[in-house]
């Protein structure tokens, strides 16, 4: 509070006590009036007696004047009254008017120390602030400066790490075109060997030679697997474990998957590698092997001319290698954990994968840029391309329990969601693409209409366990059984349309070891699976 108010309410005090003390004017005035009249009667009465004195005048006068003089005294005594009376309160009126004064005084003085205090308080504030801002601006230029200095390290480690990466590209190369001249010579060596003549070759032997549907050396490939695709004559359920090798130097074999032709397949697992191999009869040769992953792979993928293959990784990229030269030709990074999945998609002018932090990336091969990041909000198990089938192109199955369906041209949303009732394992499309086969960890396999999104059939058996967070269940060539393998070594075998269990494959195969990966044959009559302890059975 400023001087002028406080001298503003001083001044109303004032006319207040001027307001009380008004009424008590009329009080006064008469008992000056009173004593006016005592006076004027008092010298009357004097002159009267000094005129009468020693005479007898007019008594009646004389009393008539002391009745009146009596009066007037009395009159002056209850005016004397009145008047002690009207200072008494006069005087506490006074006193009241001293102790608001005082208060009001009082708080006045309170106020403006508190409010000298609070600009005390707030001076030393700003100077603080000042102190701050000043401190902050110091370390925001320090920072930057160091910012940008680390972003010019950051540039020059990029381009060390591109000169990295294309050394390693070329190592890699070279390693891979070694390997080709070594096969390259021994398939020479071969050659000369079977080219000399053997007069004991039998023309049973030649028969059998030149019918074997599994020949280890087509026309049109330099490394032992063409491009030209089997035809299928039906599916049939294997009955016996023909075949089995470790495939791996370490680890788990996460995929298998035929090639189309039927003479070759590939694995993928911990060793970080990808190897291709050639079938002969029952034994098994290994013809490449694509290097070039730091971490182990964990999905396997070709293209539809069968000229390139990917393999995800668990060190977060995606890695397509030429099956021609076995040349590393693309990288794709950008995840930021382990990519648990990858297929080709746009007809193999793109690549889609799917990762532990929960994303689904969409890459360009011509630009090797990403072309589109979704966000499914849960770990990606799998994913399958719908291309050519009804309804939308991108299917992911996750840990949340849902199955997405991706449409890119209704957005970066998916365009329909199915909850199954256990985590999802796998996916799987029937040949028709009218079908879609899922594996969960509640024991089960289901599959569903992709038309309509209902449930067509429910496959499951006493004694499977489905055998990983990714264990893969797959469709038959002909749509006419679906497989899968469990956590004991067993694969369970369901015909399709009826759901019933026509098969138990486990003697001489995985011994106990969790079977984790499984792809049929493309003439539907042998199957190949991988397990937990580097392992690999061809079924027929």
């Amino acid at each position: 509070m400023d001087f002028v108010q406080c001298r503003t309410q001083i001044l109303q005090s004032l006319h207040q006590r001027d307001k009380q003390n008004a009424q008590f004017e009329r009080f006064i005035r008469q008992y000056e009036q009173l004593a006016d009249q005592l006076l004027h009667s008092v010298a009357k009465n004097n002159r009267f007696v000094s005129a009468h004195r020693g005479s007898d005048g007019n008594s009646d006068e004389l009393a008539a004047v002391r009745i009146e003089l009596a009066d007037l005294y009395k009159t002056k005594a209850l005016n004397d009254q009145q008047l002690i009376n009207a200072n008494n309160r006069l005087g506490e009126v006074e006193h009241q008017l001293r102790s608001v004064q005082l208060e009001l005084v009082f708080e006045l003085i309170s106020d403006l120390e508190r409010a000298n205090a609070e600009k005390r308080q707030i001076s030393e504030d700003r100077q603080c602030l000042l102190d701050e801002h000043i401190a902050l601006q110091t370390a925001y230029h320090s920072m930057e400066e160091k910012y940008v200095k680390t972003d010019q390290e950051r540039a020059e480690l990029i381009v060390r790490l591109k000169e990295l990466k294309e050394k390693e590209i070329s190592l890699v190369n070279e390693m891979n075109e070694r390997e080709m001249q070594i096969q390259h010579q021994k398939l020479q060596s071969q050659l000369a060997e079977a080219s000399r003549p053997n007069l004991a070759l039998d023309a049973k032997a030649y028969e059998m030679v030149t019918m074997d549907g599994f020949s280890d050396v087509p026309s049109n490939s330099s490394i032992g697997c063409g491009r030209e695709r089997f035809l299928s004559c039906g599916d049939v359920i294997p009955e016996r474990c023909s075949a089995k090798f470790e495939c791996n130097e370490m680890g788990e074999v996460n995929d298998v998957l035929f090639h189309p032709n039927g003479h070759c397949f590939f694995t993928a697992g911990m060793d970080k590698k990808v190897k291709m191999w050639a079938m002969d009869h029952d034994s098994f040769c290994k013809k490449a092997e694509f290097a070039g992953a730091n971490q182990g792979t964990t999905r396997l993928d070709l293209d539809m001319d069968c000229r390139h293959i990917l393999a995800s990784s668990n060190d977060s990229t995606v890695r397509v290698w030429s099956l021609e030269g076995q040349r590393l030709r693309f990288t794709f990074t950008g995840h930021s954990e382990k990519v648990t999945t990858a297929r080709f998609f746009n007809s193999g002018r793109s690549v889609v994968s799917g990762s532990n932090d929960r994303t689904i990336k969409v890459w360009d091969i011509v630009k090797s840029i990403c072309q589109k990041t979704l966000f499914p909000a849960s770990t990606v198990a799998d994913l399958v391309s719908n291309e050519r089938g009804i309804g939308c192109p991108l299917i992911s199955c996750h840990f949340d329990k849902t199955i997405r369906f991706w449409d890119f041209r209704s957005g970066d949303q998916p365009a329909k969601f199915l909850k199954l009732g256990a985590r999802v394992t796998s996916l799987d499309i029937t040949s028709d693409y009218r079908s879609l086969l899922c594996s969960a960890r509640d024991e089960t396999l289901t599959l569903i209409d992709l038309r309509t999104f209902a449930t067509l059939h429910i496959y499951s058996a006493e004694q499977y366990r489905t055998s990983s967070d990714f264990g893969r269940a797959v469709v038959s060539p002909s749509d006419s059984f679906v497989a899968s393998g469990s956590a004991d070594g067993q694969i369970f075998v369901w015909n399709l349309l009826t759901t019933r269990l026509e098969k138990v494959l486990h003697k001489g195969g995985h011994d106990g070891a969790a079977v984790l990966s499984l792809s049929w044959h493309p003439g539907g009559h042998s199957l190949l699976s991988g397990d937990k302890r580097r392992g690999v059975c061809l079924w027929r």
